[in-house]
């Protein structure tokens, strides 16, 4: 298998931590959507990432997708998921509310980025900042000790931790010291996990020239 993107995606970084947690041997393609956009729009007419090359060379496409196809691998017994019911939907939507923090992030990171300052919208930066806040004091609201449901890592603790860290790396005032100490020790407790340790972000993932 080959994984198509970079670590400081958060969800191609949130595919590579399953595969490794899962034991599933892969190899990278550490193309940049930016640099390499010719290469990944091969791949993916999206020209986006995570894609996921199986050995036989079929392509799969969003990370939600790539997970249930790992999910199925692996078998309900290992699964970081329950295979039905009400636990199987508390962690489906924990982990929606934190793909959207990740995504309204995003947004805020494109935003001041890729805009120079006078054109930049206060408007829709004040709306993404409100709903990225609103979506991190829910999960606050939710999170456990150390895991958000019960006693083992799940989706969702994948998913939250690998947002946080692309926060802490692209956005550091949406995730300021102190604000979510539930969500931070859980967010610890997963960079602490061998999957997570090999997973991690190099420092030469870096944003392109504005």
């Amino acid at each position: 298998m080959i994984l198509v993107g970079q670590y400081d995606s958060p969800v191609t970084r949130r595919v590579a931590v399953t595969l490794h947690h899962y034991g599933i041997p892969f190899t990278r393609d550490t193309a940049s959507i930016f640099g390499d956009a010719a290469h990944v729009k091969a791949i993916n007419p999206l020209t986006r990432v995570p894609a996921l090359i199986l050995d036989d060379g079929e392509v799969l496409i969003d990370s939600a997708a790539i997970i249930d196809h790992l999910d199925e691998a692996v078998g309900p017994a290992r699964a970081l998921i329950p295979p039905t019911g009400y636990d199987r939907r508390q962690i489906l939507q924990a982990t929606a509310l934190a793909y959207g923090c990740f995504e309204k992030a995003g947004v805020l990171v494109y935003e001041r980025h890729f805009h120079p300052a006078p054109h930049v919208s206060p408007v829709w930066e004040a709306r993404c900042e409100g709903q990225l806040a609103a979506g991190l004091a829910a999960l606050e609201a939710r999170a456990g000790n150390p895991w958000l449901y019960g006693d083992a890592l799940t989706h969702a603790d994948v998913m939250i931790a690998c947002a946080i860290g692309y926060m802490n790396l692209r956005l550091q005032r949406a995730f300021p010291p102190g604000a979510y100490p539930r969500l931070t020790a859980l967010a610890t407790a997963c960079e602490a996990l061998p999957a997570f340790i090999a997973a991690r972000i190099s420092p030469d993932e870096t944003m392109p020239a504005a």
